[in-house]
C-alpha cells in the first residue's frame, strides 16, 4: 500500500509553492519501485521521481514545486508501488493551483510608416521599437505595412509570421495576462489584417525565450490613430501596446 499524508485528496496551492506529502510504502514482499508521475490539466503525465527501494517499508518526504501558472489549474501526482512479486499500488494527490494573474503594461505613441514613406515601415513588438522592413531579419519584424502608393493600405502583415485576433470587445484598460490568453484562443486567427480603423484592438502570440525557455507571450495593440496625408512622406499608424513588462524596453 501507499498512504500520503496530508490525508486529504483535494490540496490548496499558489503558483512556485512547494507541496510536500509525506509516503509511506509497505508490502508483505521485498520494496522494488516508487515511481511519482504529475500531469497536469490537459497535458500530458511527466515522470518526477523513478527510484530503486528496499525493504519492507519505505518512508519518504516528497516536495514537488508547484510550476509558475497564470491561471487556475488542477495537477494530479500519481504515487505507483511495485513490490517484488510485480503486485503495484497505487495512490494520488490532486493539487489545485490558484494562478498569478498579471496585468499588462501600456506604453503608448508608438509609429510605424508607410513602406513609401521611407521610414521604419515595420515594427518589432516585443522589444517596442520601429525597423526597417528590408533592413532586418524577418523573424524580428512583427508588424509591417506594404503601402507602395501616397494612399496608406491600411492592412498589416507579419514577416515573423504570427497571428492576429481581432478584438474590439477586450477590456483593454484592465487587459491581463489571462485576458488577453483567453480572447486570442478564442477568436478567428489571421494571417494579416486589414481595413485598419481607429479604435481597432488586436491580440496576438509572440513565442520568445526567456531565461533560455521558450513561452508563448500575449501582446494586446490598440489603433490610436491612422494618418495619411497629402504625399506618403507622414503616412503612418500610431498604437498602444501591451505585454508584460519584463518585455518592455521603453
Amino acid at each position: 500500500m501507499v498512504l500520503l499524508s496530508p490525508s486529504e485528496l483535494y490540496l490548496s496551492a499558489q503558483s512556485s509553492d512547494v507541496v510536500v506529502i509525506e509516503v509511506e510504502c509497505r508490502s508483505p514482499f521485498e520494496l522494488k519501485q516508487l515511481l511519482i508521475k504529475s500531469r497536469m490539466e490537459g497535458e500530458y503525465s511527466v515522470t518526477e521521481l523513478d527510484s530503486t527501494i528496499t525493504g519492507k517499508v519505505f518512508y519518504f518526504q516528497y516536495e514537488y514545486l508547484v510550476p509558475e501558472l497564470s491561471e487556475n489549474l488542477s495537477i494530479t501526482l500519481e504515487f505507483n508501488l511495485l513490490d517484488a512479486s510485480n503486485e503495484m499500488a497505487k495512490n494520488f494527490r490532486v493539487i489545485e493551483v490558484k494562478g498569478t494573474v498579471t496585468y499588462l503594461t501600456e506604453t503608448a505613441g508608438h509609429e510605424m510608416f508607410s513602406e513609401n514613406s521611407g521610414r521604419q515601415n515595420a515594427y518589432n513588438l516585443v522589444m517596442g521599437t520601429p525597423q526597417y522592413l528590408n533592413l532586418s531579419s524577418a523573424s524580428e519584424l512583427h508588424i509591417a505595412d506594404t503601402s507602395k502608393s501616397e494612399t496608406l493600405l491600411n492592412r498589416w502583415v507579419s514577416p515573423a509570421g504570427i497571428e492576429f485576433v481581432k478584438f474590439n470587445g477586450l477590456d483593454y484598460a484592465n487587459c491581463t495576462d489571462v485576458s488577453a490568453k483567453y480572447a486570442y484562443n478564442a477568436g478567428l486567427k489571421l494571417e494579416f489584417i486589414d481595413k485598419l480603423s481607429e479604435g481597432d484592438t488586436f491580440v496576438t502570440k509572440i513565442r520568445v525565450k526567456v531565461n533560455l525557455v521558450f513561452k508563448d507571450i500575449y501582446a494586446v495593440i490598440k489603433i490610436t490613430k491612422i494618418i495619411d496625408e497629402p504625399g506618403s512622406e507622414n503616412d503612418r499608424y500610431v498604437f498602444n501596446l501591451k505585454k508584460l513588462q519584463f518585455l518592455s524596453s521603453g
